[in-house]
Parts: C-alpha cells; structure tokens; sequence
C-alpha cells in the first residue's frame, strides 16, 4: 500500500559539503581520502553485482553451507587456532602488543609495519 508521499532526492554533493564544512581539517582530509578510496574501488566493480558483495544477497541455505563450511575448517584446525590464542594472551600478559592507534588516534599503520 503506497500513501503517496514520497521523500525528495538528497543532493549528496551539498550535504557532504555541509557535513566537512563543520568538521576539523584533519577529520575533513580523511572524508576526502575515503572518497577517493570510494571512486578508486568503484572503478574494480563489475557490472552484474560481480563486485564481492553477492554474499549479501545469499539465501538461508547458502548462508547455512558456508557456516559449515567455517565450523569444519575450525574444527579442523583447532589446536592452532588454540595456540595463537594462546600466543597472543602471553603477549598481552607480557607486555608485548604494539598499539593500534597513535596519540592522535590514527591507525599507527608505519610503527605496526617497522615494529614487525
């Protein structure tokens, strides 16, 4: 049942442009990153819905085989998901981690790659 009312389209340009308008310029250079990122992985989709996501569009008996899939694979393999476990519980308990974010809360993705 239709009621006939009907939203009216959103200018994304201008509501995004108001959004980062608002937002320091370090929070606004990383919207225009994502975008850029966006544009850049849009450019990979192929037409069809072939673009990774059909897993979206599964059915309840897909979705049912691949988490058997997943608990074979799990059982399989679970004394070594057991001993990384393990693993990374010692390296928490000793102090071994290294930090996800920086001081500023950036991904610490340089001090992540020199650090292992």
């Amino acid at each position: 049942m239709q009621t006939g009312v009907t939203t009216p389209p959103i200018d994304y340009t201008r509501a995004i442009a108001e959004l980062v308008d608002k937002m320091p310029v370090e929070r606004a250079a990383q919207v225009y990153d994502f975008a850029c990122f966006l544009q850049s992985q849009s450019a990979r989709i192929e037409p069809g819905g072939q673009d990774g996501d059909d897993w979206l569009n599964d059915t309840e008996e897909q979705m049912r085989a691949e988490d058997a899939l997943w608990d074979e694979a799990y059982a399989r393999h679970h004394n070594e998901f057991a001993a990384l476990a393990e693993a990374a519980r010692a390296e928490i308990r000793t102090n071994m981690t290294q930090p996800m974010f920086d001081e500023h809360g950036e991904l610490a993705v340089d001090e992540l790659i020199h650090h292992s």
